[in-house]
């Protein structure tokens, strides 16, 4: 019988800006790297959602539903599109979390936003929220927050059963493209449909206040 390992959060030695884990997923037309600004605070952990197995497929290791965001404790985390915050709370794993419901999309999904292992939660459940809005800071808390970073996932379900959520790739959703992470920046103008997401974590020398 495999031995699962339940890993959750990974922290990676790696630049603190403009850099992506090994093991981030291409999803960018024929299998193209994922563009990031050297000015993004970088991505220590890939969106993994299948579960891995070593040679003598003696142990299996657990996937991973988001993307890690390295910086330091206190890094302000901001909504990555408009939506009404559903949870903002504490658990024993994730820590603080937020999730922020986005409604249903062209095509017929209901898609939200996850993010975990806040330092300090600043909004509440039933809060409206707009993009780029700080939401909270960045931290270590959780049992799998293991070092200061911030865990963001995109989450859809389809129109036949809303109430069931599940990872998606959130690469694919960039403002600027497939593959292409978007800082935010207030004095750009964002299209609020098709729904595309921006950094949540504001890149340096960009204004999002």
């Amino acid at each position: 019988m495999a031995a699962i390992i339940l890993s959750g959060c990974i922290g990676l030695i790696m630049p603190p800006y403009g850099y992506v884990a090994s093991d981030t997923q291409k999803v960018r037309k024929e299998d193209r790297d994922l563009i990031i600004p050297k000015n993004a605070p970088s991505i220590s952990q890939g969106y993994d959602p299948q579960p891995t197995e070593t040679e003598n497929m003696s142990i299996s290791i657990s996937v991973h539903h988001g993307i890690d965001i390295i910086e330091k404790k206190g890094t302000p985390v901001i909504a990555c599109a408009d939506g009404v915050v559903i949870r903002s709370s504490y658990s024993l794993f994730h820590g603080n979390h937020i999730i922020i419901d986005h409604g249903k999309v062209p095509g017929g999904l209901f898609i939200r936003s996850r993010y975990l292992h806040f330092s300090k939660r600043l909004v509440n459940e039933g809060d409206t929220i707009v993009r780029g809005q700080q939401i909270g800071t960045m931290g270590r808390t959780g049992l799998l927050g293991g070092f200061s970073h911030l865990h963001y996932e995109i989450q859809v379900s389809d129109q036949l059963d809303p109430s069931h959520f599940h990872s998606t790739n959130p690469h694919r959703f960039w403002a600027d493209g497939v593959g292409i992470v978007t800082c935010f920046d207030k004095h750009r103008h964002w299209q609020d449909r098709p729904f595309r997401t921006t950094y949540p974590v504001p890149c340096l020398g960009v204004d999002w206040r």
